[in-house]
């Protein structure tokens, strides 16, 4: 009787002792502030036999998922590590169920308590809720060449038919068919302003993302470019467009894709907003240098900067295999103040995206490019210089007499209404698009 009395405690202590470890698995979601903007942050947590895995998400500002680098679990102490963006996360689960902590990045420190709660989205007054003012239609279609199928949402108006109708393609980085960051939506609120002026949109979900199939970590921009030219078939199937009157509006890197199909006679007329005029290399190195000026950072260290990751891009585009890149930049960082750079570095440059980009040469388009073009730039974007591009866009389709620019003062790279035109404004901003920007597109596609 003892020893079965022994038995029933030590099962006892047994089940209590299991039943007292925590289960970390699942969903995490947290609302740091940075720099003003609250955004969202979900991690994913697994379990197997070696340990953990997750991946971090931030919804508010791309669609990507990325792999954590490693998670512990010990004593009630959470760590997580990213080493490809310098994020370290420290916190401890308490008897309500929430991990208190915070996470630096970059040398600064935000504090993030996580919970099993998710968070609402943040709300923009410009977002249109769900409206009866057009039809509205989930779609899917093939990209042949890839063997891929592609989601998307399609907005049809009321009033006629045969309509003009434009395919939205976004810019770098994983997009969902809304282009969402930070909170705002510019292409559904694009969709929604131009189907509500008569023009049919179909946008979708980069491939790899939301519905979409295919690995946006494998693509380039040929790939994203097969993509657009699919959107665009797709329409043609629908009785109610006009065949002859499908475009393309390309935002960002989206606006290089349009040249390109435009070159190849894919579209009978194209949209580039903050469109890419010049190539890669010097995009990037304009770009650094705009962004690095507008935080105050001192012209001899924008330069040195310059120049080592000039180097470096040179690395990636010569570069046989991961390794060599790998190799090369270790050894051209290495004992310079880069030298914490290396792993984001080696992270960015061996994408092969970011590889087609520094590749990207849209002189070769311009010379083949007859059809209609509007080319929009905020004189205050930071990411695509107004100036540089729009001019690079003039100069390499001046024997194209239907090509319009217009360059809108104060406006940054979502063309929003900004002062200095930094990213990190982009969430505190308000509004999402510019209404004059709005307006400007709809009235010129409403005449092709």
């Amino acid at each position: 009787m003892k020893q079965l009395s022994f038995l029933f405690l030590l099962l006892i202590l047994l089940v209590t002792s299991c039943s007292a470890q925590p289960d970390i698995t699942g969903k995490w979601y947290g609302r740091p502030d940075v720099g003003g903007f609250s955004m969202r942050l979900t991690f994913d947590i697994s379990q197997s036999d070696n340990g953990y895995t997750a991946t971090m998400e931030s919804p508010d500002q791309t669609a990507e998922k990325i792999p954590v680098t490693s998670v512990t679990f010990e004593n009630n102490a959470v760590n997580i590590q990213i080493a490809p963006i310098d994020f370290a996360y420290k916190g401890e689960l308490n008897k309500e169920g929430i991990i208190k902590g915070s996470f630096t990045q970059g040398g600064q420190t935000f504090t993030l308590d996580l919970s099993r709660r998710e968070p609402e989205p943040i709300e923009r007054s410009q977002t249109p809720g769900q409206t009866d003012a057009y039809h509205t239609e989930e779609v899917s279609f093939m990209n042949e060449k890839a063997g891929i199928r592609l989601a998307g949402t399609l907005t049809l108006p009321k009033s006629s038919t045969s309509f003009t109708a434009v395919v939205l393609v976004s810019g770098s980085g994983p997009q969902n068919r809304d282009e969402e960051i930070m909170g705002h939506k510019p292409f559904l609120v694009l969709a929604d302003y131009l189907t509500q002026r008569g023009i049919a949109v179909l946008r979708y979900d980069d491939r790899g993302v939301g519905q979409s199939e295919g690995d946006y970590a494998k693509a380039t921009l040929d790939d994203f470019a097969s993509d657009a030219q699919a959107a665009v078939e797709y329409l043609k199937t629908r009785k109610e467009i006009n065949k002859e009157k499908i475009g393309i509006v390309g935002h960002s890197e989206g606006g290089g894709i349009a040249f390109k199909l435009a070159s190849e006679k894919v579209p009978a007329f194209i949209v580039t907003m903050a469109g890419v005029g010049v190539d890669g290399f010097s995009l990037l190195r304009m770009q650094r240098k705009a962004l690095f000026t507008a935080s105050n950072i001192p012209e001899e260290y924008i330069n040195q900067y310059n120049d080592y990751m000039d180097q470096a891009q040179r690395l990636a585009v010569e570069a046989t295999s991961f390794f060599q890149l790998r190799d090369g930049i270790t050894q051209l960082f290495t004992g310079t103040y880069m030298e914490k750079q290396i792993d984001p570095a080696v992270k960015q440059l061996s994408s092969p995206e970011i590889v087609s980009f520094l590749k990207y040469d849209p002189s070769p388009y311009f010379k083949k490019i007859s059809c209609p073009i509007l080319a929009l730039n905020g004189m205050n974007d930071l990411q695509v210089p107004c100036s540089e591009n729009l001019s690079a866009i003039l100069e390499g389709l001046s024997t194209n007499k239907e090509v319009t620019t217009k360059p809108y003062f104060g406006l940054n790279h979502l063309f929003q209404t900004s002062n200095s035109g930094l990213p990190a404004e982009y969430a505190q901003i308000e509004e999402t698009i510019n209404p004059e920007v709005l307006k400007d597109i709809a009235d010129w596609l409403l005449k092709r």
